[in-house]
This record gives structure tokens, sequence and C-alpha cells, in this order.
């Protein structure tokens, strides 16, 4: 899947990210089997109630590039020297928040979408946040198309930045499961996915890719804007890797604006994703997401071009457990 289609969706579910939600009896035909090479690269450990307590800061780590002077036959030139650039930040995560949303597709309720924050886990001996979502369809649209989709995604907890990520995929038309680890140290990615359509066809795909150190993934991405300070005029840049490829994401601050919702009045700063790849924007389509002018900067709408109309997105419901 594309990086505009999956962030929409993931955005979506997620309200960026967005994917998303709850309770739904699966519409699954056929399991589909991780191969046992692919589950051998993640050893997956629930932690235990006393390792599950909440932090006020977490460390935030990404890949900047910054020119530097170099001596060239005598001569000095400029060239491009990629460093780590580390942020303490207040930690906006609480186990257990989750976020409810409604998904309109021209004019009409979609799906539901739901996002939460899982307790952590050990991932390959690394404790990690479990970042879960969603997307189930509505009673109408099940109709004409069902779909029950689950996101999966592990960070780093010392670094903030994807370990793992799974996808599944539930629909009327095609039974998906997709895998991805990656390997920041040797900054490679390792990507599997199996998909049975209505008809019983049955692809595979397995490879590495080059992963840019550090960089976020379509899931990961919405949690990690909450980790800025944000105020109009600010541009956060950092790399999504989606699909092979490692795209350069831009989130514009582009205003302040109250907002009505189901939760009551927000004050919210509107953000505006753009990405592109060796100086490849995407022009089709775009996407605008609102996210709570506080802290803890909670996703409670977004609207979303795509192929044919366009998708809005609404809070329905926050919750998040006492500090």
């Amino acid at each position: 899947m594309g990086l505009r289609t999956t962030f929409t969706r993931s955005a979506i579910l997620a309200a960026a990210s967005i994917f998303i939600f709850s309770g739904c009896a699966s519409l699954q035909k056929k399991h589909i089997e991780t191969p046992a090479d692919v589950k051998a690269k993640t050893k997956l450990v629930e932690l235990p109630q006393a390792k599950q307590l909440h932090e006020k800061e977490i460390k935030i780590i990404k890949t900047v590039e910054a020119p530097v002077k170099v001596k060239e036959a005598k001569k000095e030139a400029v060239a491009i020297q990629k460093k780590e650039e580390v942020r303490i930040v207040n930690n906006p995560f609480r186990v257990g928040e989750i976020i409810k949303l409604d998904l309109y597709y021209i004019g009409i309720k979609a799906a539901a979408l739901t996002i939460e924050i899982k307790p952590f886990v050990e991932i390959n001996g690394k404790k990690a946040f479990h970042f879960n979502g969603i997307a189930t369809t509505s009673a109408l649209m099940a109709l004409i198309y069902k779909v029950y989709d689950v996101i999966d995604c592990y960070v780093d907890y010392d670094t903030f930045t994807p370990l793992n990520m799974t996808l599944t995929m539930d629909e009327s038309k095609q039974n998906v499961s997709m895998a991805l680890n990656y390997d920041h140290q040797k900054e490679m990615s390792h990507f599997w996915k199996k998909r049975i359509d209505a008809k019983g066809e049955v692809t595979e795909i397995k490879r590495e890719d080059v992963f840019t150190r550090y960089a976020q993934d379509i899931f990961s991405s919405l949690y990690y804007i909450r980790t800025h300070d944000m105020k109009v005029g600010d541009k956060i840049k950092f790399v999504v890797h989606d699909n092979g490829k490692n795209w350069n994401m831009t989130i514009d601050v582009v205003k302040v604006e109250n907002i009505w919702t189901r939760l009551g009045s927000v004050n919210t700063l509107v953000l505006h994703p753009t990405v592109e790849r060796e100086g490849e924007k995407f022009t089709k389509g775009s996407m605008m997401l609102w996210v709570t002018n506080d802290a803890r900067k909670i996703p409670v709408k977004f609207e979303a071009e795509v192929k044919i109309g366009s998708m809005k997105g609404n809070i329905k419901d926050y919750i998040v457990p006492k500090d």
C-alpha cells in the first residue's frame, strides 16, 4: 500500500494513524499463518505490572542531516553528515488511553476507528510501547463491503523508534497479513505480506529494504507527532518508512482553531502533513489533522481527500486512566 493511502487510512484508523476499532466478530475466511522465520525475528514478552510504571519524561531520537565543511584537494567543500538528535520530553502517553472516532465518507458514517495504548511489552529484550488500532465498517457500509482491520505497532521505549509492526486486513474481498521488523543499526527493514483474494488466489511477498535509522513507520508517526511542543508556523520534519521506501514528512502547524466535538468545545492546533521523496512531492489529495492544543495533542478530527471524494473523522470518545 502506498504511503499516501496508508497515511490516510492510518490517520483514519487512528486519526492519523491511523487506524482502528472496537469489537466485531471476525470476518476471516481463512487463517494466515505467519512463517516461522518471520516469527523468529520478534520475541515478544508481556512485562509484569511492576514494570508498567508511568515515567514523566521519555527520550526521542531521530537522524538529522547537517552540512559540514570538508577539505577536498586543498579546497573546502560542504558535505552532508548524518547525526543523532536527542530530545527529552514530557511523556504525553498513558497506558490504557483509548481514542474512538467515527469515520464518514461522502457524508455517510462508514466506519468506527479506535486506537489504544496497550501495556508495555518487551521486544527482543527491549522495553516497548504497544500501540494498537482497529477499524470496522458501520452496519450500513458493511452491506456493501465489510472491514475488520487491526494494526499493532511496537516502539522502543528508550529511543521512541519502531521495532515491529503487524497488520491484518479481514475484509469482504481479501484476507491479508503483514509483518514488518526494523533493524536500526543495520538500517534494514524485513517485510512479509500474504494475501488471499475473494477467488482464493494467494500472493506472498518477502523482502528486505533499506531503512533510515530512527525512521518512524506509518502508524508510529501519529504518536511521534504528539511528542512535540507546537506553535503556529512550526514545521516538524522526520522520515517515515512505508512500502519499502523512506519518505520525508513535514507537518506544518497551520493555525489555532476552536471546534465543536462530541466531547464539547475544544481548542485545537490544525496540522497539514505532506510527504516527499527525492524531491518528488505527493500532490494528489491532502489531509488536515486537528489535535488538542495541550500537552497530549489528542487527535480529535481529520479531513482527507481520497481517490474519489473525501473522508472525515470526528472524535467520539476519549478515555484515559487517572495519573
